[in-house]
Parts: C-alpha cells; structure tokens; sequence
C-alpha cells in the first residue's frame, strides 16, 4: 500500500503577520531557487552569518521564504564591517609608519656613533696630549710651593729651601720651557704676519725716471689702455706707444696712490719722446695731417672763406667738413706747418660753397583732362577747352662751388596766373550706323582726328563765311584722310575741282578739295593719316591749297579744333 501524499498546509497570515514579499514575488523566487539551488542556499546562508542579536529573529526557518527585513539587516551588517576593517587596517599603517620612523633614528644615531666615535676620541687624545704639559707643570709649581711652603721656617731658610725646590724640579722646568717657547714662537710668527697684512704696501711704478705708487698692476694696465685709446693716428698708421715699466712692491699712506685716470694723464706727460699735445686736421672724418699749434691752420681756413663772404650771400661755408681735433698723438707723426698747409692748398679741399636765395618767374604747363559725354558719337574726341599755361613766383637756392652754379633748389612757390587745363570731350553714345566697305566690311572713324596736309605754310581762310579750312601747301603735296572711313565721293565739281568726300561711320564726314590728283576712288575703305590725294589748284582757286571741310551728322562745323589749329 502506497503512502499517502500530503500536501503541505500553508499556515494562516494575519493581518499584521503580512510578510515583506508578495506571494507573487515569493512563489518567482521559490521557482528560480528550484533551478538553482545551490545559489540561492549560499545566499541564505551569507545573509544568515550577517545577522546578529536581535536580527536572528529575522532569519527564516529551513524552508521558508527569504523576508526582506533579513536582506536589509544583512546590507547594514555589510556596511558596518567594512567601515571597521578599513579603520583597522589605517591604524595597523600608523602604526608600521611610527615604528619605521623610530628604527630608522635609531640607526641613525648608531651610524653617527660609529662614525664620529673614533673621531672625537682622536680629538681628546689629541688635546689630553697637548695639555698634559700644562698640566704638570701647573702642578708642579703647586707642589713646588707647598715645600717651599712646609720647609721655610725662617726667611733665610725659605731661600735656601725654594733653592732646593728648583733643583729638585730644575728637568721639570726645562722641559715646560722647551714647550713654551715653540709656542711663543708661533704667537709671535701670528702677530707678525697680521702685522705685515694689515700694513699699506703699494706698487711702485718706475717709468721714464718718474715713480708713481699704484694699489696694483691692474692700475697700470687699465691707464695703459686709456693712454692708447686717447693717442691718435692717421689710417694706415703702424707706430704703437709701448710702455716699459719697472715695478716695485713698497709701504705707502694709501692717500700717495694714484688713480688710474690721473695716471694716463701722467705717463703722456712724461711720454713725449714717443707721444705728444697735437693738432690734427681732419676733413670729412678722416686724418689728414697732424700740426704741433693748428692757430696757422685756423688762419688758412679763415682767409680762404674770407674771399668768397661779401655779406650778401645767405651762406658761405666749405664743401668738406675740416675740423681741428687737439688730442694726444705720436711725435713722429707730427708734420711741418708749412707743409701741412700746402697739402691742404693743393689737395683740393679748399672748395667753398655759395648758396644765394634768388627769385624767378616760370610757367606753369597746362594739364590735359578727359571728360566722357554722350553727345558725341563712340570715339569722337573733341576738344571742348584750350589749354592754357599759368605762372608761378619762385624763391630757389642757388648753390656754387668755387663760383660755378651746380644747382637750383626751388624753397617757396607761389602761383601769379592760374593755368587752365585743356579738356578733350570723349564721346560715348553708340553710332546709329557704319559704313561697309566694297569688300563687305564695316568702318567707324576713331573721332581723332589727325591734321590733314603735313607739308602746311599756312591758312589762309578759316570756317565763318566760309565752309570750312583753307590750308596752303606746295603743290603735290600729300594730304591724308583725317580718320578712318569710306570714301563716299570721289571726282570733280566745278568750284571744288577734284575733290574726296569720307565717311567715318559715327557721325561724321570730312571732304577734301581743290586736289591735283585722287589717290583713291569711291567705296575705297581708308585708314586714320593714309594719302589719299596731293594738293593743286583745281576748280575755282587762286592757289595750291587743300580746301578742308567737317560735318557733324550733315551740318558744317569749324574744322580747327578737330585737327589743332
């Protein structure tokens, strides 16, 4: 017979007795620890060693739910162990740290024993030795005057007794005096030396039979410098000043020294057989001659500007700068008055320079100015205002140099007549047409015009009365088309003879009459200055001549401004 199969009887919960796990919850976790249950009995069994005291009450029977009132108690138990262990261990390094810190004085201190040790006893032998002389004999003297002392009853018996005492320590004695007098020695050997130090020794320097006292050879070479630094020489100069001095140590009042300024100043006083008080002249900056007395040098300069000052010049002065340089220079250096100043007469540096402020009248060139408008065809270029020169005051310097004029220098300008710019009038309205030439091309003039018949003598008529220009020339000479076009008419008429009509293509038409012969015939394309006729006296004329005519969009205009009459 089978056993029966009970099924467990889950217990009644009370209201209070409510669990911290829903059953849902509890029912999940029983599942999963079915699956694992080796996981979730260690994790029963950490949670349990966590609890302690009055939380055991929280852990669960074997097989019962987990609550999580024992989870949460397990969480602090977690924490609180943790700060304690970490407490422990910071106060265990504390600890190793002092200990540490208190072996390693001490091995400090054995290791300044060890080796200072053998050190200090070498001192106190050293002076336990040094004393022991002093020692004895102070005892000595102590117990030599004692006896004396003990043995004197009468005066003539202590006499007689400090006698024997001082035979009876006579070795005593001699042996402190032996050691006494080494070191009075040395105490004088002290004072002697600090004596010697303390005294104010100098250097003697003997020099060209002269002694200066100097505090050391630094003195001397520190003025040895300034002496060559003051002495001059023209370029290309080899001779040195070189210095022979005998030095000697000797006992001084500090105050008979001698500084190293004053010194140079000395030594070139008693230096002139190789150096000397000069004159040197010098022109722009470079040595020229060198004088003993430069008062006849002065003079030269003197008179030689003398010739060209009048009192009416602004300024009177030499070309090049000469100056007089006193200084110290070699003896051997020193040249002949004489001579030195006919080098400077003959060596061209005498040169004087003029400078006067004059006053002229000059003009003032016309400026040309271009200005666009849209009256005139593209090209067209017109002259709308001549130009007219002005007049300017000038005050210039005028330099001269030995009397010849090198230059000009205007320093102050003043205008008397404004100029007046001659503005040119560019056009720039587009041509309403162009002329096309036989070969199928077109042709707009440039609206420049050049001047019709180069071999001009003069004109004779001019536009007003008139249709246009008479310009005379000798017969078969050229004439050329003022600017490029076509040629629209070439013949003869009965007033103008032979004559040529071109049309530039922007506005424009220029004919030229009276010719001796075409150059070219009707629809030819001509170029701005090509021959196109000669001049004669065709038609109705008195003279050879080239009749020149200017239209603008059909209506005659004066020629003269467009070809510069």
């Amino acid at each position: 017979m089978e056993p029966t199969r009970q099924t467990p009887v889950t217990p009644s919960v009370e209201e209070d007795d409510v669990p911290f796990i829903r059953q849902e919850e509890f029912d999940e976790i029983r599942s999963r620890a079915k699956k694992t249950p080796a996981v979730i009995s260690m994790t029963q069994e950490f949670v349990v060693q966590l609890q302690r005291g009055q939380n055991e009450a929280a852990v669960p029977t074997p097989g019962e739910k987990l609550p999580a009132r024992a989870v949460y108690n397990a969480f602090g138990q977690l924490l609180y162990l943790t700060g304690t262990q970490t407490e422990y261990a910071f106060i265990r390094l504390v600890r190793a740290a002092r200990r540490g810190s208190t072996l390693a004085l001490r091995a400090a201190a054995a290791l300044l024993r060890f080796v200072c040790g053998p050190l200090w006893a070498l001192l106190t032998g050293i002076w336990d030795d040094v004393t022991a002389p002093i020692r004895y004999l102070i005892v000595g003297v102590d117990h030599m005057r004692k006896t004396a002392g003990a043995e004197a009853p009468a005066e003539s018996g202590g006499r007689a007794s400090r006698r024997s005492s001082l035979r009876a320590y006579r070795k005593m004695l001699f042996g402190a005096l032996s050691y006494l007098l080494p070191v009075g020695a040395l105490l004088i050997f002290g004072f002697t030396v600090r004596e010697m130090l303390n005294a104010n020794f100098s250097l003697g320097v003997s020099y060209n039979d002269s002694v200066f006292f100097i505090e050391n050879e630094g003195v001397w070479d520190t003025a040895e410098k300034m002496v060559q630094e003051r002495v001059m020489a023209s370029e290309g100069s080899s001779v040195e000043w070189n210095s022979h001095p005998d030095f000697e140590l000797r006992i001084v009042d500090p105050a008979a020294r001698t500084g190293a300024s004053e010194l140079a100043d000395r030594i070139i006083s008693v230096s002139s057989d190789q150096i000397i008080q000069a004159v040197g002249v010098r022109v722009n900056g470079e040595l020229v001659s060198i004088v003993e007395d430069g008062r006849a040098v002065q003079q030269l300069l003197d008179e030689t500007i003398a010739g060209y000052d009048d009192g009416t010049h602004e300024r009177v002065e030499y070309v090049h700068s000469i100056d007089q340089v006193p200084g110290i220079y070699f003896t051997n250096s020193v040249q002949d008055t004489t001579m030195a100043l006919q080098s400077l007469v003959y060596g061209g540096v005498l040169s004087v320079r003029v400078i006067d402020l004059i006053e002229y009248d000059e003009a003032l060139a016309y400026t040309t100015e271009e200005q666009e408008s849209d009256q005139y065809f593209l090209g067209t270029r017109r002259t709308t205002q001549r130009g007219q020169d002005g007049v300017q005051h000038v005050v210039a310097e005028q330099t001269s140099v030995d009397g010849s004029v090198v230059s000009v220098v205007p320093v102050q300008t003043t205008v008397t007549v404004e100029m007046r710019p001659e503005i040119i009038t560019v056009g720039t309205r587009e041509p309403p047409y162009s002329i096309t030439t036989a070969e199928g091309g077109t042709v707009v003039g440039s609206g420049s015009m050049t001047f019709p018949v180069p071999g001009l003598t003069q004109v004779t008529t001019r536009f007003g009365g008139h249709r246009g220009i008479d310009l005379c020339a000798p017969g078969g000479s050229p004439i050329l088309a003022a600017d490029s076009g076509v040629v629209v008419e070439a013949g003869w008429h009965g007033s103008w003879g032979n004559y040529i009509l071109i049309d530039h293509g922007n506005g424009y038409t220029t004919r030229y009459a009276h010719c001796s012969d075409l150059l070219v015939g009707a629809g030819a394309a001509v170029g701005r200055g090509q021959m196109i006729a000669t001049v004669g006296s065709t038609g109705y004329s008195t003279g050879n001549h080239c009749h020149f005519e200017v239209a603008v969009n059909g209506a005659l205009t004066d020629p003269a401004p467009y070809i510069g009459v």
